[in-house]
């Protein structure tokens, strides 16, 4: 099988995902499929390389495939604006934006929100 039927295989497979999730976005640590977890990830690291003009696997026909799929090149930028919704969410609930450190139903805003208070 060719490197080429390899990649369409794994961008099928994240079609279906996201038919599933709504989104691309397929975590390493959460991830039930491990295997597609990590090809996300590669497409990403080649698609900087390809961005900082090394040599790359990387293609601008994949480029446009994966973004008709909306795939999201900068997660730590889109994580920032999830986790802000999530904030938003907070608010409107408890009138605030004070949320404790270890608040159990969602301990990762906790952390977030400190994180941006020393910032």
């Amino acid at each position: 099988m060719s490197l080429f039927v390899l990649w369409l295989d794994m961008f099928e497979q994240l079609k279906k995902n996201k038919e599933i999730h709504g989104h691309c976005s397929v975590s390493i640590r959460c991830s039930s499929n491990k295997r597609l977890a990590n090809w996300v990830s590669k497409q990403r690291q080649v698609y900087y390389d390809m961005k900082e003009g090394r040599s790359s696997i990387m293609t601008a026909e994949r480029v446009d495939m994966l973004n008709s799929l909306g795939f999201v090149w900068e997660l730590r930028e889109n994580n920032w604006h999830e986790i802000l919704d999530e904030l938003k969410e907070y608010k409107e609930r408890h009138g605030d934006c004070l949320v404790p450190q270890t608040y159990a139903p969602n301990p990762a805003l906790g952390h977030w929100v400190k994180l941006q208070r020393e910032v």
